[in-house]
């Protein structure tokens, strides 16, 4: 409170009641109970990001401002702009005595402070979008800490296929989760579903499907089961037992057993009241660019960043379109939508291209071949089109021709190339596509 707004009030006291006051106001100094809400104020505008649930490491102070406040959101406090009006909410809590009149000044004021001020979108953008990355390398890519030594072995075969089993089956070793955020599959499910509203949205459905509460029935935003992640309790089988993922009648589902198959290709089991990982590889998903707002309105935001793999080599990678909604004080993902792939559609764009021209079927041309070492050298997110560059080789392995291409990503076509051959042309060298073509066995080419 400023001194104009100080003496406006302390003006309409009694003196006994102004003396009261002051006395009130100096023992509150000299014992520390007035609150450094300038420095309060810095943190919740920066809206620091780490990751595990950054957005908790709040939560203690904002719930005694919320009860001060009379029910202001826990999320409205810390990822609005501004907080001045924290520092009078907490006066007025603190100072019982001081009369209604004055009581209602203050709320009236904080009122209408709260109505006039926006959203940061971009904090709130980059810390939702950061943590469901962090909750899905944790789901799909089982990225917690584990005892590489505390093991737990089974053995996975079809008795009904021994090729399958032959080829797919075999060692499934799974280690001890020592991340003490998570003791069962249940743990990380819900852990994974924190961010995302209680209802959520796909493309290709009319209906909007609720969130389920059990892992079981959960799915992810990108439309997966998760139980193709989380295969259950284990405890039925041995440590070093061989698990049959055989199904005596695939009419009845009750049949199948969902655990068997969880531990051939699940990321985590529970065993024993633990919960146990099988490690992957070095894989999961980054972001290769900033958070960029699309579309934003009081409960809706919409934001875009573009998301690759460990695994692969691209700059951009696929477009993500988080659309954000505000559920009880709270900003939440409705629905993630696919964008733009700019290298993806590139490369099939150039394999189209080179596959139309008879000059170059000594070019082993395959979407995967072409992305490999595919450069971007100009990106136009607005009018989608992407010029890049690539060295692509022959059917033999060898680097044949050097091809710099304009692609208009709308119509997933080359607009212009310049190609050139860094050696012969050799017709002794096919395509398989066109081998497969000449030999059909119908005699059609």
């Amino acid at each position: 409170m400023n001194m104009n707004d100080y003496k406006k009030v302390t003006d309409r006291l009694e003196p006994d009641e102004r003396c009261r006051k002051e006395v009130l106001d100096m023992s509150k100094r000299e014992n520390k109970i007035k609150q450094n809400t300038t420095e309060f104020e810095e943190k919740v505008s920066g809206v620091e990001v780490r990751r595990g649930n950054g957005a908790l490491r709040f939560v203690g102070i904002a719930a005694a401002f919320a009860l001060i406040a009379g029910g202001i959101g826990t999320t409205g406090v810390l990822l609005h702009k501004n907080s001045r009006n924290v520092s009078q909410l907490t006066e007025a809590g603190e100072e019982e005595t001081v009369t209604e009149e004055l009581t209602e000044e203050v709320t009236e004021e904080a009122t209408e402070s709260e109505a006039g001020e926006d959203y940061d979108y971009e904090a709130i953008a980059r810390e939702i979008t950061d943590g469901y990355l962090e909750r899905t390398n944790i789901l799909v890519y089982g990225d917690v800490e584990y005892d590489a030594n505390d093991t737990i072995t089974f053995y996975t075969y079809d008795s009904s296929d021994a090729e399958w089993s032959e080829k797919y089956g075999g060692e499934r070793t799974f280690c001890k989760v020592t991340d003490e955020r998570f003791g069962s599959c249940q743990d990380i499910y819900d852990y994974y579903k924190e961010l995302i509203a209680n209802t959520i949205e796909f493309e290709g459905y009319s209906e909007p499907l609720i969130m389920a509460s059990d892992y079981k029935d959960g799915v992810t935003l990108d439309g997966a089961g998760v139980v193709s992640y989380l295969g259950g309790d284990a405890s039925g089988f041995e440590n070093g037992s061989k698990v049959d993922l055989y199904i005596p009648d695939p009419e009845d589902d009750s049949t199948v057993d969902y655990t068997a198959h969880g531990i051939n290709g699940g990321v985590y089991i529970d065993y024993n009241g633990e919960l146990y990982l099988r490690p992957h590889d070095d894989w999961g998903e980054h972001y290769t660019s900033e958070p960029v707002i699309v579309e934003d309105s009081e409960d809706k935001i919409v934001v875009s960043r573009y998301i690759d793999y460990a695994m692969r080599n691209e700059q951009y990678g696929i477009q993500k379109l988080f659309t954000l909604v505000l559920q009880n004080g709270e900003w939440k993902i409705q629905s993630i939508r696919t964008g733009m792939q700019p290298e993806y559609l590139s490369s099939i764009a150039i394999q189209c291209y080179l596959e139309d021209r008879a000059e170059y079927n000594d070019i082993n041309i395959d979407c995967g071949d072409i992305m490999a070492p595919l450069e971007m050298l100009e990106y136009d997110e607005e009018n989608k089109t992407f010029r890049v560059h690539a060295v692509l080789h022959d059917v033999n392995g060898v680097d044949a021709i050097d091809v710099t291409a304009d692609i208009d990503l709308n119509s997933v076509k080359v607009t212009s190339a310049d190609i050139t051959r860094l050696n012969e042309y050799d017709g002794t060298l096919k395509r398989p596509s066109v081998i497969w073509a000449e030999e059909h066995p119908d005699g059609k080419e």
